[in-house]
């Protein structure tokens, strides 16, 4: 590609020779360092690409050869500025065309996301919009691999991140790992509560293990740490479960002095989960007449341009919008955008639920719950929810008694590694 746009620069010819010594020929031109490419056999001679610098070197070569050659063909921006040298103003078009897709591609027009699932697409557009990463920055302005650790730092979700510039396109890369932070509640419980720590990373500050949750404890296997309580004991939110402190002992059996590393265990705690799901027996539903338009919306950059087109009055209507970016080649996006808006017409019914319709929403919803739960290592020992009627409304309550890791790390402070050490050697 490189070498085919200097040539085009530089112009080239394709030229036919003809003559008996054609050895000879080609023999001279190695020996002259003037280079013939795409040679190949024509109709009483051979046909080759030559550069315009070394077609001027050819005379004596022809003369001591005894042969004969014709230009059969002309390439090239000289050819081109010669063919047009009378129309200044398209030649200056074509130049000006040309600095301006050269700016084009010094920039960035296009952000693409993929591998993220907890964090929205609208989150990490804001997040790089706030680090001064956006449409129409320049490339030069990119550190990708600065870039790619921020992100990583800045997003605990993320275990994985890689940044790649591919013509004017920026693609961000993540892979999802272990959450750093506990969740809320509901939300936690919906997405299948997960320990808040990493395992078996014994580079880790030292740490304990505490409960994050009320219950009684069904499993533990300790791999680094010491156990605090026992399958069967009940425990309470916050207390602890693996300590990060390991006593050494003497030869007298007296602790001496302690070790404090990254306590790590699988521990399944047994508790009670929360579950509430409310449906009104009275809705209100979208019935659509039929009736549509859309509009379109050409946008250069950030300044959008509307096409005149007949509007039509709706009451109510929803929305569904469509951007199309253009692109030159699979990674030479353009700040040129095409949207379209299809709106339908729709109007607002009441309807009324039957006992059996509602009744069979609710517990899709909760197999569907309890299914994603299970998806996560959740175990479900109990289901304990019932469906009430009331008057407007109908809800499944209840409790489930479930098994998952419900724990979270506390680091050991520097003050309480010296208090902890400062008594034994009292002792």
């Amino acid at each position: 590609m490189g070498r085919a746009f200097t040539d085009y620069l530089r112009g080239y010819v394709r030229i036919r020779i003809v003559g008996n010594s054609y050895d000879r020929f080609l023999n001279l031109c190695a020996y002259h360092r003037i280079l013939l490419w795409n040679l190949e056999a024509a109709e009483h001679g051979y046909e080759a690409n030559l550069s315009i610098a070394d077609f001027r070197k050819l005379r004596d070569l022809l003369r001591k050869s005894r042969v004969s050659l014709r230009i059969t063909e002309r390439h090239g921006l000289p050819f081109f500025l010669h063919r047009y040298r009378k129309r200044k103003v398209y030649v200056a078009g074509i130049a000006a065309a040309f600095v301006f897709m050269l700016w084009l591609s010094s920039h960035v027009w296009q952000i693409s996301i993929d591998g993220n699932l907890a964090q929205t697409d609208e989150v990490l557009y804001d997040y790089l919009e706030q680090n001064g990463v956006c449409h129409g920055m320049k490339k030069a302005g990119i550190d990708c691999k600065a870039l790619a650790a921020q992100i990583r730092n800045s997003f605990s979700d993320f275990s994985w991140v890689a940044v790649e510039l591919n013509g004017t396109q920026l693609q961000i890369h993540v892979k999802e790992g272990i959450f750093d932070e506990q969740a809320d509640t509901d939300a936690e419980y919906a997405a299948g509560p997960s320990p808040d720590y990493p395992l078996g990373n014994s580079d880790a500050a030292p740490s304990d293990l505490v409960a994050s949750a009320s219950g009684t404890v069904d499993s533990l296997y300790v791999r680094r740490g010491l156990a605090q309580v026992s399958p069967g004991d009940p425990v309470e939110a916050g207390q602890l479960l693996v300590s990060g402190t390991l006593p050494i002992y003497n030869d007298s059996g007296e602790v001496s002095s302690c070790q404090y590393v990254a306590a790590d265990a699988d521990i399944v705690i047994r508790t009670r989960l929360p579950y509430h799901e409310e449906l009104p027996i009275v809705t209100r539903e979208k019935v659509y007449t039929g009736r549509e338009q859309t509009r379109y919306l050409v946008r250069a950059g950030e300044v959008p341009f509307a096409l005149p087109l007949p509007a039509k009055e709706y009451s109510h209507y929803d929305v569904v919008g469509i951007t199309r970016q253009a692109k030159l080649m699979e990674h030479f996006y353009l700040p040129l955008y095409l949207c379209s808006f299809r709106m339908r017409e729709y109007r607002w019914e009441e309807r009324q639920g039957t006992k059996e319709e509602l009744e069979a929403a609710l517990n899709t919803n909760l197999q569907v719950f309890l299914e994603n739960l299970e998806e996560k290592g959740v175990q479900i020992f109990e289901n304990d929810v019932k469906i009430e009627w009331t008057e407007q409304s109908v809800s499944a309550s209840g409790t489930l008694l479930a098994g998952y890791p419900a724990v979270k790390r506390t680091a050991l402070s520097a003050a309480t590694q010296s208090n902890t050490q400062e008594e034994h050697e009292e002792e």
